[in-house]
C-alpha cells in the first residue's frame, strides 16, 4: 500500500513538473518572439543619444562661458552659505 501512495505521489508530482516546465517553455518562447520583434524602445534609444550628444556639443562650444557661470554660481552659493 505504501509503496502504490509513493508511485502515485511520484507520479502526480512528475505531471505537476511537466506541465510546469511545458507552461513555463510556451511563456519564455512567446516572451523572446516578442522581446525580438517589438521595436517600441529602439526609436527611445535613438532620441535619447541624439540628445545626449547635442548636449555634449553644446557643452564643447560653449565651455570656457559655462565654466565661468558654473564658478560664479557656485561663488555666491559660498558667500550665502557662509
Amino acid at each position: 500500500m505504501r509503496e502504490k501512495l509513493e508511485n502515485v505521489r511520484l507520479t502526480w508530482e512528475l505531471e505537476v513538473t511537466d506541465r510546469l516546465e511545458c507552461a513555463y517553455r510556451t511563456w519564455k518562447d512567446k516572451f523572446i518572439t516578442k522581446f525580438a520583434e517589438d521595436e517600441e524602445g529602439d526609436s527611445n534609444m535613438v532620441a535619447v543619444i541624439v540628445l545626449i550628444v547635442i548636449i555634449i556639443a553644446v557643452a564643447g562650444v560653449f565651455r570656457t562661458s559655462l565654466m565661468e557661470a558654473v564658478t560664479k554660481i557656485m561663488e555666491k552659493l559660498t558667500e550665502f552659505i557662509g
